[in-house]
């Protein structure tokens, strides 16, 4: 997933895989790189297999990828092929073959002015039937005592620019909440918990930059990150769920489909927000690390799909009533609100699980910190869009739940079905 961090330990245990990524980074000039094997056991058929006589068959690439080729890092391109250590020489003079004859070997190469890029660390095994079990260290950073990969580098900043607009929304939706209390509902509420909860968020991940690229960890933030991932997940799509069933605007409770719904969404985007931090934590080489990281991905794109039909419900609902009263402005102007929040909603789901991964996959190594800022910056238009939209307002008549809304919605809870489709 990405350009990954400066430093990994992996410890593999009977790895039948032939190859995979170990780990890619970005390099500037004057980059290190330095890759430490210890304890490496090969075994066959249940029997230890010399390391001595593996003569070149087992062994690590460094391999050097140009341009905007930026999927080649990834270990699906890698699947399958025949034996790469095989091939001599290999495609660049800057790659290198690091050969395991031994239970311990090691490596280190620097990166040259004009040879600087994306860097792929793979792990080659080309003893058939055979599984290796070894202890890695790769520690890779750039020059300047710069841990992270040069994609990064900007990180720190774009994400204390973008924490610092989310405090000020979260600020302004403060003032909005104070100076029109007689329009605030609950939902109101929830929402500036959400701006708060995603601006601590953004907060912790500069200063987590911040200490990354200065000493190679984050400390105690890698924690309070998997903390933030879960109450950011937990809430952002509890306020869009309730939003869009249209509790407080248009019925004051949820009826059972929409509960259902939310007990079946909500913690299974909680699971996968909180997976996916520790995913992108995680070293590639990994054993499942590429079918969790897919895994992962699709489960979220199901629950961005399953968070627009509770709004698909409201549409429908409002239509039949905007039919059954006449058409009142009122009802048309909820209609026209829910038609616009179901766009956003999709546009943001589209824009945040689609563009940003196509942008990601198609820009060079050194600008990968344009798709975690994109990312971060459309969550801030769509906060700020839908804020907006929802925002309290006094005597309001259009978002405003009267006795004669909640006669209709407890039908509407009786039935399970609009009015005017029995």
């Amino acid at each position: 997933e990405g350009v990954a961090g400066n430093e990994s330990k992996l410890v593999m245990k009977d790895d039948k895989r032939s190859a995979y990524l170990v780990e890619p980074f970005c390099f500037a000039p004057g980059g290190t790189l330095r890759l430490e094997v210890r304890d490496f056991h090969l075994r066959k058929e249940g029997k230890e297999f010399p390391a001595a006589s593996v003569d070149g068959r087992v062994g690590f690439i460094v391999r050097h990828v140009h341009g905007t080729e930026y999927s080649s890092a990834n270990v699906v391109h890698i699947a399958g092929q025949s034996c790469m250590l095989n091939k001599t020489p290999l495609d660049k003079p800057e790659e290198a073959k690091v050969l395991v004859n031994a239970p311990n070997a090691s490596f280190a190469m620097s990166i040259r002015q004009g040879k600087e890029g994306l860097y792929s660390v793979l792990f080659s095994n080309c003893v058939p039937g055979s599984t290796a079990s070894y202890s890695l260290s790769l520690s890779m950073m750039n020059a300047g005592q710069v841990f992270v990969s040069a994609g990064d580098v900007p990180l720190e900043h774009c994400y204390a620019v973008v924490a610092t607009l989310f405090f000020a929304l979260l600020a302004a939706w403060v003032r909005e909440v104070r100076f029109n209390a007689e329009g605030v509902m609950k939902i109101h509420y929830l929402m500036g918990l959400l701006v708060a909860v995603k601006a601590v968020s953004v907060a912790l991940l500069a200063i987590k930059s911040h200490f990354t690229l200065r000493t190679g960890t984050g400390g105690w933030l890698v924690q309070a990150s998997y903390v933030m991932a879960f109450m950011k997940g937990l809430l952002m799509f509890a306020v869009i769920l309730l939003i869009g069933s249209g509790w407080s605007f248009i019925k004051p409770f949820l009826n059972k489909r929409d509960k259902r719904i939310l007990m079946v969404v909500l913690p299974l985007q909680v699971v996968v927000n909180t997976a996916m931090v520790v995913v992108e934590e995680t070293p590639p080489g990994t054993m499942g690390w590429l079918t969790w990281r897919d895994i992962l991905h699709f489960f979220d794109i199901v629950c961005c799909c399953a968070i627009l039909f509770p709004i698909v419900w409201s549409i429908s609902y409002l239509k039949e009533s905007s039919i059954a009263d006449g058409k009142s402005q009122r009802s048309l102007a909820k209609l026209k609100l829910f038609r616009e929040f179901y766009i956003l909603v999709f546009c943001y789901v589209y824009f945040t699980r689609i563009v940003v991964y196509l942008v990601r996959a198609t820009l060079q190594c050194r600008y990968s910190f344009v798709s975690k800022t994109t990312s971060e910056a459309a969550t801030l238009v769509f906060f700020l869009v839908a804020g907006y939209k929802f925002r309290p307002r006094q005597n309001n008549p259009y978002l405003k739940v009267d006795e004669e809304d909640q006669e209709g919605t407890e039908l509407y809870e009786a039935s399970e079905v609009p009015p005017g489709t029995q």
